[in-house]
């Protein structure tokens, strides 16, 4: 349900936005059809005024081949032609050398219509497209003359596949002179690399037999074995050998031991016998440690040989190894001359292949571009177009009035509907009194001699609504006041206090408009005493108030001259007069001034019951009236609007309104309010 609701309401405010918007266009419509109808004229005049330009267009078509051409590209492969390719061939159409060309050939500069511009101008003209996926290339040339038009379409195209074939041939001879120059440098190359592989092979060193190599090493090893043998021997201070002098030594010192023991079994250590054998031992005991001494040498001189051997064969192996290295290092440099020499006789061969197939392209090159659909003389105009011209003006005269009926509507400031009226006041509109002909009489009186017309209609309306407005109470002291002067405030308190008055109600009509007396020049009343000499007890009210028997209503005018109306209003008379006016009539009707230029009106708000507010429809900006309505020190008091002076004309573009359902003995609008 609230979903249906919300579906409804948005579907009402589009309505209205629609409905406003055809208000709109029926209002203004003389600033919209006036702006269409001038562009409509403007279009026709240009293309009355306008040379007629015709288009010719050929087809090229672009083949899709392999790249032959020997470049810095020649490895790659050919892709297919894409939309970069197709751009590429757009772009060399519309190039300055290529159109140059043209121009030159086709002597364009000496063309009235080209003239000294010629190459901007055919640019200009030209237009280059590829068709939609397709290798297609058109090309499209305006002129003035069709034939011309041809013409140059077809030389732009033949001019595009010459340029192709030159490029190509260009491309082809530039491969060979660039080929020639490369064999010439590959075939020193190659034999520079046929010479590097025989000089190392030349330089090679012999290498050495593995018998020799195995015996090398075993000598080092029993070279090593040797000196570690010699060198434990002297760090354990063993000789090399037991026997020998030294032996010889050791056995004369024992037994010279063994005898000085048995000489202290029988002597002394004094004895001249023990001492002779203790020197006899020292001289033994000298000489054996002169012979170690002499061994020792020995021994060092035997591990010094011992390990020269030793470093020799190492020396030995260590050069083999070496010579194992290099010969390692030399086949691996061989192996890499041998694959250099080959690959540059490789390249050799196929650079000489490719020269030949070269040459032999250069003799002859199918074409890669053809013209598939030469040029044919238009018979038509191209432009300008008559009917995308005149739609064009239409669109643009369109958005210009629509534009200008904006403006004029945001220039129109004043109250014209019922919405204005709410939204900017949030008061509620009690009737609209229509603008009435030149030949009816004023509206006061226009209620006796028309009952039944529109303006009676909307005044009886106007006065239903007043009563309607507090109905447990209805007022019967009503201010009519305005905004700004010149709102016919007059006019509707004397027309509404007349149609009141025809209703059988007793009715009073106070001027209190103390500074212009409206009200008392339009009955006459100008030179009688009124409201200012009852106010100041000058007059009694038999003499200030009289009846006037053409409208059947009393009238109290403004009376005399004073100098502070404000301040006579306020008085405490004044609220006494108005006190007993509510029990002398039906109904009392107060005139005022405008609320904005002064205070009167602001004063008698609060001796009244409700106020109403007088807006001439159309006229007066909403602005000024809300200002003004600020002003009433209770909002509460006034009752609403009354349009007045209402053009039923142009009020029905804006939207229904208030009128009668009779008038004149015929039928009339429906009776409506927004």
């Amino acid at each position: 349900m609230r979903e249906r609701a919300r579906t409804a309401f948005w579907l009402d405010a589009r309505s209205r936005k629609l409905r406003a918007a055809a208000q709109l266009l029926r209002r203004r419509w003389p600033p919209l059809l006036g702006a269409i109808c001038l562009a409509l004229l403007a279009g026709a005049a240009f293309l009355a005024m306008a040379t007629p330009r015709y288009t010719a267009s050929a087809q090229l078509l672009i083949e899709m081949r392999p790249d032959r051409s020997i470049g810095a590209d020649a490895i790659l492969a050919h892709a297919p032609i894409n939309r970069q390719t197709m751009k590429s061939d757009i772009a060399v159409i519309r190039s300055t050398a290529l159109l140059r060309r043209v121009v030159k050939r086709e002597r364009l500069a000496d063309d009235p219509e080209f003239g000294a511009a010629a190459l901007d101008r055919l640019r200009n003209a030209l237009s280059v497209a590829q068709l939609r996926y397709s290798p297609v290339i058109k090309i499209a040339v305006a002129a003035t003359d069709p034939a011309k038009a041809a013409r140059l379409a077809d030389a732009i195209a033949d001019a595009f596949v010459v340029d192709r074939l030159d490029t190509r041939l260009e491309a082809a001879r530039r491969a060979s002179a660039w080929l020639a120059e490369r064999l010439v440098a590959l075939q020193r190359q190659s034999r520079a690399s046929e010479e590097a592989l025989a000089q190392f092979r030349a330089a090679a060193e012999p290498s050495t037999p593995a018998e020799q190599q195995s015996a090398i090493a075993q000598r080092a090893a029993e070279a090593r074995a040797e000196a570690a043998e010699r060198k434990a021997q002297i760090e354990l201070g063993r000789p090399p050998s037991l026997g020998g002098a030294l032996d010889e030594l050791r056995q004369r010192a024992d037994q010279l031991s063994r005898r000085e023991a048995e000489l202290r079994a029988r002597y002394t250590a004094a004895h001249p016998s023990v001492i002779a054998l203790r020197a006899e031992i020292a001289d033994v005991q000298r000489a054996m440690d002169a012979e170690r001494r002499r061994l020792a040498a020995g021994a060092r001189q035997e591990l010094e040989l011992a390990e020269k051997s030793s470093e020799a064969a190492e020396a030995a192996l260590r050069e083999i190894s070496a010579s194992e290295a290099r010969g390692k290092e030399r086949l691996a440099r061989r192996n890499e001359l041998e694959r250099a020499a080959a690959a540059d006789r490789k390249l050799l061969d196929e650079t000489m292949r490719r020269a030949r197939l070269v040459e032999e392209q250069a003799k002859f090159e199918p074409r890669d571009a053809r013209i598939i659909s030469p040029a044919l003389t238009p018979s038509a105009a191209s432009w300008p177009d008559a009917e995308q011209t005149l739609l064009i003006a239409l669109a643009l005269g369109a958005i210009i009035g629509l534009g200008a009926a904006y403006a004029c509507e945001l220039k129109d400031t004043g109250f014209t509907t019922i919405a204005q009226i709410e939204t900017t006041l949030a008061l509620p509109l009690l009737g609209s009194i229509p603008e009435i002909a030149s030949s009816d009489p004023a509206l006061v009186d226009l209620v006796r001699a028309k009952p039944l017309s529109r303006a009676s209609e909307a005044l009886r309306a106007l006065r239903s609504a007043i009563a309607m407005s507090d109905v447990d109470d209805p007022p019967r002291l009503i201010q009519i006041a305005s905004a700004v002067p010149g709102e016919g405030t007059t006019t509707i308190a004397a027309a509404l206090a007349a149609s009141a008055a025809q209703s059988g109600l007793r009715t009073l009509l106070i001027d209190a408009d103390l500074r212009r007396r409206a009200a008392s020049k339009l009955f006459l009343a100008e030179e009688r005493p009124g409201l200012v000499e009852l106010l100041i007890g000058s007059a009694s009210p038999i003499a200030a108030i009289f009846f006037d028997d053409t409208r059947g209503l009393w009238v109290l005018p403004a009376g005399g001259e004073i100098q502070a109306p404000a301040d006579l209003l306020a008085s405490e008379k004044m609220k006494t007069l108005m006190a007993a006016l509510r029990g002398s009539f039906d109904l009392v009707i107060v005139d005022t001034p405008p609320l904005g230029p002064v205070v009167d009106p602001i004063v008698v708000a609060g001796l009244v019951d409700k106020t109403i507010i007088v807006i001439r429809w159309a006229a007066t900006a909403r602005e000024t009236v809300a200002h003004a309505i600020e002003r009433l020190p209770d909002r509460g008091g006034i009752a609403g609007v009354a349009l007045n002076l209402v053009s039923e004309a142009k009020a029905r573009k804006y939207g229904p309104y208030a009128y009668s359902s009779y008038a004149g003995g015929g039928a009339f609008d429906a009776y409506h309010i927004e």
